[in-house]
C-alpha cells in the first residue's frame, strides 16, 4: 500500500522534507531522514534544531518525500509525539540508517492524511496523475478531549484512463 510507496521512494533517496509550525504560527521546512521501527515512522532531532521545539510545542507537521524515478509523490500530514519510552527509543535507534545521538529527541510521526500519486501517459496529451488518498478516522478521546486517529482507507481518486481530481494541499 502507501507505506510501500514511501519506502520505495526512500530506498532511492532517503531524504524527505518536513514542514513544522513555529511558535508564532508561521511554517518552517526542514530536510530529514525518516526512521521506521515497529511499523511506525519516527524522526530523531538534534537538540539545537529549531524543528525540535516546533514539534514539541505544536506537533503538527506535513511531510513530502522527494519525487521518485517516475515522479512518484508521497505526502503526509499528522502530529508528532515525543517518545519518552526507553524501549521504543532503542527500537528507533536500531531502525535508523544513521546515527541517533543520546541527546537527540525522538518523535513518532502519526498519519492523519496520506496522498500518493504517480503519472500515466507522460509526454502525451492525456498525461494525468493517479492519486490515492487515506484519511484517519478521527474521534474524540473520552479521557482528554483530544482527537485520536484510527485507520480508515479511502478510495483512489482516479481510475485508469481518467484524470484524477485535484487534491488540495493542506
Amino acid at each position: 500500500g502507501m507505506a510501500k510507496v514511501l519506502r520505495g521512494l526512500l530506498d532511492w533517496i532517503p531524504i524527505a522534507y518536513l514542514a513544522t509550525v513555529r511558535k508564532d504560527g508561521s511554517p518552517r521546512v526542514h530536510p530529514f531522514c525518516p526512521i521506521f521501527a515497529r511499523d511506525r515512522m519516527f524522526i530523531a532531532v538534534n537538540p539545537a534544531s529549531p524543528k525540535r521545539l516546533d514539534l514539541k510545542n505544536d506537533g503538527r507537521y506535513a511531510m513530502h518525500a522527494l519525487p521518485g524515478k517516475r515522479d512518484d509523490e508521497f505526502y503526509m500530514t499528522g502530529r508528532a509525539t515525543f517518545v519518552g519510552d526507553g524501549v521504543l527509543r532503542e527500537a528507533v535507534v536500531q531502525g535508523a540508517g544513521h546515527t541517533v545521538h543520546p541527546g537527540d529527541s525522538v518523535f513518532e510521526l502519526s498519519a492523519e492524511y496520506v496522498m500518493t500519486a504517480y503519472w500515466e501517459n507522460v509526454g502525451k496529451p492525456d498525461t494525468h496523475a493517479v492519486r490515492q488518498e487515506w484519511r484517519a478516522k478521527v474521534s474524540k478521546s473520552p479521557t482528554n478531549g483530544r482527537k485520536a486517529a484510527t485507520a480508515k482507507p479511502s478510495r483512489a481518486t482516479a481510475k485508469k484512463g481518467k484524470p484524477a481530481r485535484k487534491v488540495p494541499s493542506r
